[in-house]
């Protein structure tokens, strides 16, 4: 009976540490979004790396975003992603050709304009520990949707200022995407026009409307 006790004991005590986790990494989320929530719109340089140990892979690509509320501009290796929030617009730099269709903000993946504040609805959260001599707090993200193709969510938050440092995405294939930000500016004056695609900027475009 008293090793009963004793299991049940620490099982309590086991549930008490999960909860005080569980209440740190929201306390260091929820800095991280409003930090970010209260800029009007910032831009940031990224590296973007795919890796697959089991492959012995890794491919490393870089890019730029700029985001204001659910609008973003995202350029990487030869394409350019406009969305200002109604519409989407994919430049192919190579073909010289423009899709255009609507935005779904339910169909939109992980990236660096909804990391802020993915883990609000539909995530478990974890503090997972201190990291680079305390300057980086690691909070694992968990999808409580199991069909979902990835099944952990890694984010690297700095300690002294709530800015996010990178994050990881581990999908069931064994593949994992990271992305650095290698830096970050705030623009408070950036207007919603930058968010919208402009024909006369490409000459020649060829224009394929999907909606």
């Amino acid at each position: 009976m008293k090793k009963v006790l004793s299991i049940l004991c620490l099982f309590s005590l086991g549930i008490t540490a999960q909860a005080q986790q569980d209440e740190a990494a929201r306390s260091i989320l929820d800095a991280m979004s409003d930090k970010y929530q209260a800029m009007t719109a910032f831009t940031t340089d990224f590296e973007y790396i795919l890796e697959n140990p089991a492959e012995d892979l890794t491919e490393t690509f870089e890019g730029t975003v700029s985001v204001k509320g659910e609008m973003y501009r995202l350029s990487m290796e030869g394409q350019e992603i406009i969305n200002n929030g109604e519409t989407v617009w994919t430049y192919m730099e190579e073909l010289n050709e423009v899709n255009i269709s609507d935005y779904y903000a339910e169909d939109q993946e992980i990236s660096l304009n909804n990391i802020f504040t993915l883990y609000k609805e539909g995530y478990k959260y974890l503090y997972i520990e201190s990291a680079d001599n305390g300057q980086l707090d690691i909070i694992d993200l968990v999808p409580e949707d199991v069909s979902n193709t990835y099944f952990k969510i890694r984010l690297a938050i700095k300690s002294n200022n709530q800015e996010l440092s990178r994050f990881q995405v581990f999908d069931k294939n064994g593949n994992r995407y990271i992305y650095k930000i290698v830096t970050f500016k705030e623009e408070p004056d950036m207007g919603d026009d930058y968010f919208n695609f402009d024909p006369s900027e490409y000459e020649g475009v060829e224009v394929i409307d999907f909606r």
